[in-house]
């Protein structure tokens, strides 16, 4: 059968026409946004689209009207809901109106959800959302995309196959200017939840300089300026000993990079640099280090495009998406216990933690 999917919000990461290879034998590049993943998934279908600035609808369907010619267009998403019968719902929209569009999806019978991420911007959002997505039966993928990237599939493998030693540190790297700690530093968060495979215990926070009255919630514009969502440095602990480091700074070059750090060994995955390379105990001791690349493999679906597919497959045959809820409300909650201890002066802050 055909997926019947539609997207509510079409900007950014929505809705950008698909970029072909360098060359026609090598088909598509990886999509980077929504519509692009699901017009190179072959049992998927955009039937309809929402946005509340009409010209945004009107520039979807000049973009993608050879494949979806017939795509039906609306600027109120629970009149979309009302009237499509959807199996698939992207979720698109700025970070701290979530809760409300995944809430309604699973009331109409929604089967799978892509939200886009920080999963919410309050605890409050996020129970909602994980309470709705329970009780219905709905499937929720929340896009930290590096979960569908091969080489975080293959650090973490070495790391449950004990070929790093017992893993003990996380170090994770989010500079430049839109080192934003909710919009982009989530991703770097999420992924010391990935790998530390534990639910945090404590955080210690501090924001850049510019933002040291900002307040301990999230006072941001939904992603877009840079000047309302804070650079910071933190330490998070996890309840299986696991400790983390992250740094996102504003005010520095833009760079961002991975250190998974075990007793007898050390992977590092850098972004900018196209670095991947692990470190391994030599005969000679712990000084002995024996350094090489790590092997690139080239998989037919990786990012957006595995989001997609990796709905539709658990749709048909059951089982937990690779970015779930839960885990997702973990790493929310290591991006809120950051602005609450910095509004406490960088004081540690212990988890579970309440909307403040």
């Amino acid at each position: 059968m055909t997926y019947r999917a539609a997207i509510i919000g079409l900007t950014g990461i929505a809705a950008g026409p698909a970029v072909p290879a360098p060359h026609t034998a090598l088909g598509w590049r990886m999509p980077q946004n929504h519509a692009a993943a699901y017009a190179l998934a072959p049992r998927t279908e955009i039937v309809a689209v929402c946005d509340i600035v009409p010209s945004m609808l009107e520039k979807f369907k000049q973009t993608w009207r050879d494949v979806w010619p017939n795509v039906n267009t609306y600027t109120d998403y629970r009149e979309m809901l009302r009237h499509e019968r959807l199996d698939m719902l992207s979720i698109c929209t700025p970070d701290h109106l979530h809760a409300d569009m995944v809430v309604a999806a699973c009331e109409a019978g929604v089967k799978g959800i892509l939200c886009e991420k920080p999963i919410a911007t309050t605890l409050k959002d996020a129970d909602r959302m994980i309470e709705a997505v329970e009780r219905h039966g709905v499937l929720m993928s929340v896009d930290h995309t590096r979960r569908w990237q091969p080489e975080y599939h293959e650090a973490r493998e070495m790391v449950r196959q004990g070929k790093l030693g017992q893993l003990t540190r996380l170090v994770v790297t989010m500079n430049g200017e839109r080192a934003m700690l909710f919009r982009n530093g989530t991703h770097m968060i999420d992924m010391l939840v990935f790998f530390a495979e534990s639910e945090p215990a404590w955080v210690i926070g501090m924001v850049d300089e510019p933002f040291k009255d900002y307040g301990p919630r999230y006072a941001g514009d939904g992603g877009h300026n840079p000047r309302t969502d804070p650079g910071a440095l933190a330490l998070i602990g996890f309840k299986n000993g696991v400790r983390a480091v992250y740094q996102g700074s504003q005010d520095t070059i833009a760079y961002s990079s991975l250190d998974i750090i075990g007793t007898t060994g050390r992977v590092h995955i850098g972004m900018q640099d196209h670095q991947m390379s692990v470190a391994l105990r030599g005969p000679d001791g712990p000084y002995d280090l024996v350094y090489r690349d790590l092997s690139r493999s080239h998989p037919t679906r990786a990012g957006l495009l595995a989001v997609v597919e990796e709905m539709v497959d658990l749709m048909e045959k059951g089982g937990e998406t690779v970015s779930p809820p839960r885990e997702a409300r973990w790493t929310l909650s290591i991006l809120l216990g950051i602005l609450q201890s910095a509004a406490q002066g960088g004081g540690r802050v212990a988890m579970p933690i309440q909307d403040v």
